[in-house]
């Protein structure tokens, strides 16, 4: 992945995008009017939904969060979808994430890379970029609280298909 220095324990899951043909989160917060953007991806171990890459972005200007979820199918062409974050849901989200200290959380003690879903939590705004593992199943303290977190206020992210 050209521009970013991949951490060891996250190239599993940032593999998917380049599978999926989805920018790097860096890249698409170096557009024009973006002002931070969020990426969730999902990667299910027991294939019951493919594996997911949900973006969402605030753009300048703007207090609602633009999302973008893509999925992996059986077909050469992944499915995508779009919704918007409404503002009172975002900013709820963002204060959580803040209070959970998301910046500097590191990833579980032990990821099981096997037999567990996995999902990788990433934010990035201008130069800054930075990403935590997330074991559902197993998910403790803050790690369980910002799972929750995600759950309540950006279900949209977390929305399985069968594609």
């Amino acid at each position: 992945m050209t521009g970013s220095v991949m951490r060891h324990q996250s190239a599993p899951l940032r593999l998917i995008a380049l599978r999926l043909g989805v920018a790097e989160l860096e890249t698409v917060v170096g557009a024009p009017n973006v002002v931070e953007g969020w990426r969730l991806t999902i990667h299910h171990h027991d294939g019951r939904a493919p594996d997911q890459i949900a973006t969402w972005l605030r753009l300048r200007g703007q207090d609602v969060a633009h999302m973008t979820t893509v999925y992996r199918r059986a077909s050469e062409k992944p499915l995508t979808l779009t919704h918007l974050i409404p503002a009172e849901r975002y900013q709820a989200f963002l204060k959580g994430a803040r209070q959970l200290n998301f910046d500097k959380m590191d990833d579980p003690p032990s990821i099981p890379w096997i037999g567990a879903d996995l999902w990788l939590l990433e934010r990035a705004a201008g130069g800054f970029h930075h990403d935590v593992i997330l074991v559902p199943d197993r998910a403790e303290g803050a790690h369980a609280a910002l799972i929750a977190l995600l759950r309540d206020q950006l279900k949209e992210a977390l929305r399985a298909v069968n594609a």
